[in-house]
C-alpha cells in the first residue's frame, strides 16, 4: 500500500505541530520515569499518536475544503489541545491496588 504525498504531508505536519503545540502549552516533552508506569501526558505521547489517529479519521471521511498539511496541522493543534486540558477527563488516572 502506497502512501500519497499529500497524505504523508499530513501526517508529518500533524506530528511536528502537535509536539510544537503541546511544548508551548507546558506539557513536558517525556513523561515521568520509569515510563511505562507514567500517567503523565507528554508532548511525545499521546499527543502525536491523537494526531495521527484524527489526520487518518478526517482522510478516510473525506473532509472537504482543507487537504494534506493543512488538515494534519489543524489536527496537530487540536490534539495538543485535547492532551493538555481533556485527556484525563476522558481517560481517568488509573487507581493504586
Amino acid at each position: 500500500m502506497i502512501i500519497h504525498v499529500t497524505y504523508l504531508s499530513g501526517y508529518l505536519a500533524a506530528i511536528i505541530s502537535s509536539i510544537i503545540v503541546s511544548a508551548i502549552l507546558g506539557l513536558p516533552l517525556t513523561p515521568e520515569r520509569p515510563a511505562r508506569h507514567s500517567w503523565t501526558p507528554s508532548a511525545i505521547f499521546p499527543t502525536p499518536v491523537i494526531a495521527l489517529g484524527l489526520t487518518a479519521i478526517s482522510i478516510k471521511l473525506g473532509v472537504t475544503g482543507i487537504y494534506g498539511a493543512d488538515l494534519g496541522a489543524v489536527a496537530g493543534v487540536l490534539s495538543a489541545i485535547m492532551t493538555a486540558y481533556f485527556l484525563e477527563d476522558i481517560f481517568p488516572r488509573p487507581e493504586d491496588s
